[in-house]
């Protein structure tokens, strides 16, 4: 059986961050490819994800470009991974407690992807995003400094809009997320 695990790290030139995955302790992406954002992976990798998976994207940043993908076949007792030629085996426990450990690990966000996060998941929990016309897409602070970019999907359209925040604390972004989507969604 083979060995996985992660390590995620900063992708400077798509500004953001990438889950390398190792096998065995070698990086199956090798040089020529970024890794998945944490974001992406935790949403396009999962412990019962199986097909065609992706797991590394173009050097560019971009999803779609140049992309990289295991053909995943998960059993009972084992996961097979077929990945640029070869055939790797996990077996599942282990597979599955790798997976869950990129989920959890929040060690490599800095105070502007943390609070990307934190204020995501209040916006989920926020019962006005629940509507069939509106859908939250994205919050951002690497769109500028010191700003928080939204992107909603209303009425089949994509609005963005941003507001500011001190760029050091959690409670002024929390703040100011409160008051932005007060503000543009009251009425």
């Amino acid at each position: 059986m083979n060995s996985l695990t992660y390590k995620i790290e900063p992708a400077e030139f798509s500004n953001d961050h990438q889950v390398r995955l190792l096998v065995d302790g070698v990086d199956v992406l090798g040089t020529d490819y970024l890794g998945l954002d944490p974001i992406d992976f935790m949403r396009i990798v999962g412990p019962e994800t199986a097909g065609s998976v992706l797991v590394g994207r173009c050097d560019c940043g971009c999803i779609g470009c140049d992309d990289v993908a295991a053909q995943v076949k998960l059993d009972d007792h084992e996961v097979t991974w077929l990945l640029r030629g070869k055939t790797y085996r996990f077996e599942i426990a282990a597979y599955k407690s790798t997976l869950g450990g990129v989920a959890s690990d929040h060690a490599w966000e800095d105070i502007g992807r943390r609070v990307e996060r934190i204020l995501t998941e209040r916006v989920h929990a926020d019962t006005r995003w629940v509507a069939e016309d509106t859908r939250f897409d994205w919050v951002s602070t690497r769109c500028s400094r010191h700003q928080l970019t939204y992107s909603f999907t209303i009425d089949g359209q994509q609005i963005t809009f941003s507001t500011g925040w001190d760029g050091q604390t959690e409670a002024s972004a929390i703040s100011a997320n409160n008051r932005v989507l007060f503000e543009r969604f009251s009425e």
